[in-house]
């Protein structure tokens, strides 16, 4: 992982976007990393869950100079592995269990709002049904917590 990179990211304010289901264990770390985002006071966060092409327009009206879109990613690595995937990358891997492409998504927005896409994928573990995240994906999401808490300046993870 390139934490210069996803510091650089992050403090560059973006909207931050979850996605996945957190019904599913490790389906839902998109969703439950930008909660702990939002509640440590960061307002420019979205929960789309498993069906961003609901949330299209709103989407569009939220500040940002780019979207951060953050999801459990089959990219090979470790459980609780994560790291940066750029939009042209995106096709290659398997994105959560929603699905509308991710691609077709972003194709859509920047007809009405240009802006770069990026993708925070972590490798999930378990995406049986549960609650419970596998504790690789816990430790990534603590982890991950507290860069964005500390990129942003806001208060401490609730």
């Amino acid at each position: 992982m390139d934490y210069q990179e996803l510091n650089q990211i992050i403090s560059s304010r973006p909207l931050i976007i979850g996605i996945g289901n957190d019904l599913r264990s490790d389906d839902g770390a998109g969703v439950i990393l930008v909660r702990r985002i939002q509640n440590a006071g960061y307002k420019n966060a979205l929960i789309v869950g498993g069906t961003p092409e609901n949330y299209l327009q709103k989407i569009i009206t939220l500040p940002g100079e780019s979207r951060l879109w953050i999801d459990a990613v089959n990219w090979g690595g470790p459980g609780g592995g994560y790291k940066i995937i750029r939009k042209e990358e995106i096709s290659h891997f398997a994105i959560s269990t929603h699905n509308f492409s991710l691609s077709v998504i972003t194709k859509f927005l920047n007809e009405f709002r240009p802006l770069p896409d990026l993708f925070l994928g972590i490798q999930p573990e378990n995406m049986e049904l549960g609650e419970n995240l596998s504790p690789p994906v816990e430790r990534a999401i603590d982890e991950l917590a507290e860069i964005f808490i500390d990129q942003l300046g806001i208060s401490s993870v609730s």
